[in-house]
């Protein structure tokens, strides 16, 4: 009889804990984030991912703002070629831009070109288009990034070359080089998946897009291009 009663006291303790912890503390619940979606082109609906900072940036701002700025700024790729053999500083202080003295210049161009050669055909992540610039000569001025990684002398090359973005301009060093990324993945998306590399071997191409320097030598003249049109294609 002890023992059943000790059990119920001890049962109708807990219970009154428990209505005090209750009364006392605040249970906070957090629902699961609804879904965004939007309506594409296609009128269809669909599930939009969470984006970062840098990738809405890019989704804002690219055909808006980075896309015409780089077109504004473009400089024809033949004079430009020979403007920074001839003298890079001057070059740079006469149509491009740096973050300070030791940092690349970078730059805005465009060209019409026919593409010569395929250079590492058989290396996707590093394929490079050999470019004679119009008017052609049958000889190679210099070469157009069509791969799929970027290394570290032109990864920059978008975000440094259209002049209006700045370390301070974000929260910190990680939210600027995602700029970078973001950019870049927008140029495999959308500029580098539409032809194969190996079919554009003999082609007219025009494009407009940036490069970065340290050295004018022709194996550095590499443009990250942001647009690219195929003649007849």
């Amino acid at each position: 009889m002890k023992n059943r009663k000790a059990i119920l006291l001890k049962g109708a303790g807990l219970a009154a804990l428990v209505a005090l912890i209750a009364l006392t503390c605040r249970v906070t619940v957090i629902p699961d984030e609804a879904p965004v979606t939007m309506v594409n082109d296609q009128g269809q609906t669909v599930t939009v991912e969470k984006l970062t900072v840098a990738q809405q940036y890019c989704a804002d701002n690219w055909d808006s703002k980075v896309v015409p700025t780089i077109k504004e700024r473009a400089v024809t790729m033949a004079g430009f070629v020979r403007d920074v053999e001839t003298d890079l500083t001057a070059a740079g202080l006469k149509y491009g831009n740096r973050a300070n003295e030791t940092s690349a210049w970078s730059f805005c161009v465009k060209g019409d070109a026919k593409v010569l050669d395929i250079e590492n055909a058989e290396k996707p992540n590093k394929t490079l288009l050999i470019l004679d610039l119009a008017p052609a000569d049958g000889q190679p001025d210099c070469k157009l990034f069509y791969g799929r990684v970027f290394s570290s002398n032109i990864k920059n090359a978008i975000r440094d070359g259209v002049g209006f973005l700045h370390l301070d301009d974000f929260e910190n060093q990680v939210e600027f080089a995602d700029i970078t990324t973001a950019f870049n993945n927008k140029v495999k998306e959308d500029v580098l998946s539409r032809y194969d590399a190996a079919d554009l071997k003999g082609k007219e191409i025009a494009f407009y897009g940036c490069i970065s320097l340290t050295d004018a030598t022709y194996e550095n003249l590499v443009t990250v291009p942001v647009e690219l049109s195929v003649a007849g294609g």
